[in-house]
Formats: structure tokens, C-alpha cells, sequence
């Protein structure tokens, strides 16, 4: 990652905090360009972030996530564009706002709490005035630690040190929350905690939160919009539901739902491929033009129904109240079908996959 493993918070002005409180805040990017060298990182990106919600930038490593995070915080000038907080240009034209004044907080990968403070002192680090240690009792409080203020460091686990880093980026009452994918070391059902943690924080204190991932399972449960970057392009943006239900393109229909590509053509409603024939009446999206294809299918949107004369299944994976069933055609070609346990399919059987309505994505596929 691009950031330094430590946690920064920098403190509001007072004059706006009622606004976020009221739910009004938004921090816009605009056109925004930025370059590494000979290399663009981020072409002519525009997207908003609304307070109280959580905006989720997802793409693969180097589609430019980081670079729109770092550029928020102030921690690299702005080279092309603008970015504004409540309308108040906070970076570009010549402006760039010291991210010390830019009511800002950060959460990045590891928290780094400094190991000689107490979780205390850690997460009232910055603050003045003689209620810093009760405000940071309450901020415990709020992420599940009241009791923890005299521990240290060292003795946290690494879920209860990721909570400290929150609360120590709250504490300032930041108007924006900036998180470069904080919980990937974490296992997964605390990284499922401590993300549902964070999202009923920003909501309580109508915060503009802004959270860097590339995992698409994580994106799905804590964003209330989603912008999806490519090689530092903005490629679509929307709802949860509206990038799971309507991709743009093929790379994203694959990278929500665990899809899979399957080449075919399509001619006279029917797509052929080395599974079969499937009707069109299959597909979620448009129907394409005539010509080669690539169906993006998701494991749940197939069926299999046993045929002596089908293909053959090669391995069935336990995936909780479901199974994993991996077929395989002549060739070598691969798919993956998610059914129900008590369908009974073991391998070595042969079975033929059938298309269910949803799930199923048509692209036009270059035939070079």
C-alpha cells in the first residue's frame, strides 16, 4: 500500500460540525488527474461522498484507490482537478489545504497505536482542553472497549487495536473518515465486526466516510455507494445492488458474485458454448448483438440436472448450507455450480448445468 502503517486524525473546525452533524456534508472530486512520473495513476476521475454514508473505492492494486485517498487527506497536492469539502475547494488551482486543516481522520492498514500511551492517551492524542480523557472513556465506550483506557498496546489483540485506531480517529470529530483497507490483516468474521463497527459510526455521527478495498464481498456489505476504478479510470459507481445487478462491464460482472467466464456466440436467441445451448431468456442484462460472446455466470445461477450423457463433475466442495460443484467439459473447460446440499451430487457423476433466470451476463467478445 502507499500509506505508511499509522493512524492520523486531524481536527475540525467547529463552525461545521453541526452541518455533518445535519447529514448535509459531501466531499467531490472533480476531473481529478494524477500522475506518477510517466505513469497515470488517476485519469479525469469525478465522484461524490455524501455524510453519514460509507463510499467504497473498489478496483484491483493500481487502479488508483490509494492515490484519490491520499489526495482527499492532503497528503499529496492536487496536479489536476479540484477536490471540495461542503463546496470549499480544499485542493486544486493552485490551493491545497495543509491536511491539518482539512478536518480529515485516517485509519490506515495497521492502526500503530504508540506502544508506550494507553489506549487512553492513544486515542486522545491531539486533543486539548481538560475532558480529552473523558471523551476518549466515551469513545471506548462507543467501539466496545469501556474498561480498556489503562491497557497498552501490546496487550490488544489486533481486532481491539483496529477499534482504538477508530476511536482515536473519531475523537476529533473529523467531518471526513478515510479508511485504506484497515481490516485486511484480520480474520474474516472479525473483519465482518469491525466493518459493521465503522459503518454505524459514520452513520451515528454523519460523517463522510470513504473506505479503500479491493474485496468485492466487503465493498457488497458495508457501502452505501460503490465506485469501481480501472487502471485509474472510473468505470461505474452506484448502489451495492446496482453493481451486483447491473455491471457495466465484463470485469466487473465477474469480480461481484464470484463469476466466471464462459466463451460462447450468440445467433437466433441462443447462446452455444461448450456446455450447450442456453436460451437468452437466461440472461440479467441486455440481450447482445449477434456475433462471440463472453457470459460472465455466477455459481448460483446454474443448475445441474443428472444426464448419463452429460458432463462430468471432478470435485464437490462444502460451502456452508451449500455445495461447490466443479463440471468439466471435453476440452478441459471449467465451471463452477453452487447447489444445495441435499442434491446429492457426488463425483464422478454426470450431470448437464442449466441456466436459472438472473445471474448471467452477455459481453461482446473480440474475436481476435
Amino acid at each position: 500500500m502507499l500509506f505508511n502503517c499509522i493512524c492520523i486524525s486531524f481536527s475540525p473546525a467547529d463552525k461545521h460540525t453541526k452541518q455533518v452533524r445535519a447529514g448535509s456534508g459531501v466531499l467531490e472530486f472533480r476531473n481529478i488527474s494524477h500522475a506518477y512520473g510517466d505513469r497515470l495513476a488517476v485519469e479525469n476521475v469525478s465522484l461524490k461522498a455524501r455524510a453519514g454514508e460509507v463510499t467504497c473505492l473498489f478496483g484491483p492494486s493500481g487502479c488508483g484507490k490509494t492515490t484519490l485517498l491520499r489526495l482527499a487527506g492532503g497528503l499529496m497536492p492536487v496536479q489536476a482537478g479540484e477536490i471540495l469539502l461542503d463546496d470549499e475547494l480544499i485542493g486544486g488551482k493552485g490551493r491545497d489545504i495543509a491536511p491539518e486543516k482539512r478536518a480529515v481522520g485516517l485509519v490506515f492498514q495497521e492502526g500503530a497505536l504508540f506502544p508506550h500511551l494507553t489506549v487512553a492517551k492513544n486515542v486522545a492524542f491531539g486533543l486539548s482542553g481538560p475532558d480529552k480523557q473523558a471523551k476518549a472513556a466515551e469513545l471506548l465506550a462507543l467501539v466496545g472497549l469501556a474498561g480498556f483506557e489503562k491497557r497498552y498496546p501490546h496487550t490488544l489483540s489486533g481486532g481491539q487495536q483496529q477499534r482504538v485506531a477508530l476511536a482515536r480517529a473519531l475523537a476529533p470529530e473529523p467531518r471526513v473518515l478515510l479508511f485504506d483497507e484497515p481490516y485486511a490483516s484480520l480474520d474474516t468474521q472479525l473483519r465482518r465486526d469491525l466493518r459493521e463497527q465503522a459503518r454505524r459510526m459514520i452513520r451515528r455521527t454523519g460523517t463522510i466516510g470513504i473506505v479503500v478495498s479491493h474485496d468485492p464481498e466487503e465493498v457488497l456489505e458495508m457501502a452505501d455507494s460503490i465506485v469501481v476504478l480501472e487502471e485509474g479510470r472510473l468505470r461505474q459507481s452506484g448502489s451495492p445492488a446496482q453493481i451486483h445487478d447491473q455491471p457495466a462491464t465484463e470485469k466487473i460482472a465477474a469480480m461481484f458474485g464470484n463469476g466466471q467466464l464462459l466463451p460462447a456466440d450468440y445467433s437466433d436467441g441462443a447462446f452455444r458454448h461448450v456446455f450447450g445451448d442456453w436460451s437468452a431468456t437466461c440472461l440479467s442484462g441486455p440481450e447482445p448483438v449477434p456475433g462471440p460472446v463472453s457470459l460472465v455466470v455466477r455459481p448460483d445461477a446454474l443448475e445441474l440436472v443428472k444426464d448419463a450423457n452429460g458432463y462430468p463433475v471432478v470435485d464437490v466442495r462444502l460451502a456452508g448450507v451449500t455445495m461447490t460443484v466443479h463440471v468439466e467439459a471435453p476440452g478441459g473447460e471449467g465451471l463452477r455450480v453452487s447447489v444445495a446440499r441435499s442434491a446429492g451430487i457426488e463425483p464422478g457423476e454426470r450431470v448437464r448445468p442449466m441456466p436459472v433466470p438472473a445471474g448471467i451476463f452477455a459481453f461482446a467478445r473480440s474475436e481476435a
